[in-house]
């Protein structure tokens, strides 16, 4: 790559980290004034554009820490066993799965709603299968048999706004998890405030037993200027 080109890529990397920074703070700030389908046709057309540079501005740009504490906390709870199979749920470009590899696991699927990251993650030939779910679908992960994962884990997408990933997923999730393995989100902490998000399901859940949910546990950096918070649920049905 030549000066010119890296100048270039420096340049469309921050134009279009900027564009996701510019979408996600519309979508926090006023949840209300677009429906969930509007707001994620906006979301998908942004990060189609930046899956080529996504890796180096979350990193370079957002200081993201997600991904390494993804594989951090994977490991703690499997210290030995390293050939679980985790399914890494809303994989993007598949900074998870570099992680997961970095600390010995080989067993990891990953699922997504974009093409484009998809077609990054692939690249990283991190992931034994890789698939694409329609987001207006709850259920377009029904696909996936019941009892065919030790662990889901995900990093940088629970919360963040009403078209991500929210509690919504979570029986489906317990219900694709073996009994007795884990469920891990990550996210940052300001990203848990959004009125959206519906924590009554956990509870819904924790009564009919499908799931245990633990304290959740604090990160001091998540992102840049940022805290963290990982989610843990052991799944018991």
């Amino acid at each position: 790559m030549t000066k010119g080109d890296e100048n270039d890529h420096q340049h469309l990397t921050e134009k279009y980290m900027g564009e996701i920074t510019d979408f996600l703070m519309t979508a926090q700030k006023n949840p209300d004034t677009v429906s969930r389908e509007e707001d994620l046709i906006k979301q998908q057309e942004v990060y189609s554009k930046i899956s080529t540079y996504y890796d180096q501005g979350t990193r370079d740009i957002y200081g993201y820490k997600g991904h390494v504490l993804t594989g951090q906390h994977v490991a703690r709870l499997y210290p030995k066993n390293k050939d679980i199979r985790i399914l890494d749920f809303s994989v993007g470009t598949g900074l998870v799965g570099e992680e997961l590899t970095k600390h010995g696991f080989q067993n990891i699927y990953g699922i997504d709603i974009n093409k484009e990251f998809l077609t990054a993650a692939q690249k990283k030939d991190c992931y034994k299968g890789l698939y694409l779910m329609n987001p207006k679908d709850i259920d377009s992960f029904d696909f996936i048999f019941d009892n065919t994962f030790d662990a889901i884990v995900s990093s940088g997408t629970f919360y963040l706004t009403k078209s991500h990933p929210g509690t919504e997923y979570f029986e489906k999730m317990c219900n694709i998890v073996k009994p007795g393995g884990k469920i891990l989100i990550v996210t940052a902490e300001v990203y848990c405030e959004g009125n959206w998000i519906k924590w009554d399901e956990i509870e819904r859940l924790e009564k009919l037993g499908k799931l245990k949910a633990h304290p959740a546990i604090p990160e001091d950096v998540y992102k840049t200027n940022h805290k963290g918070k990982v989610f843990v649920y052991d799944v018991l049905l």
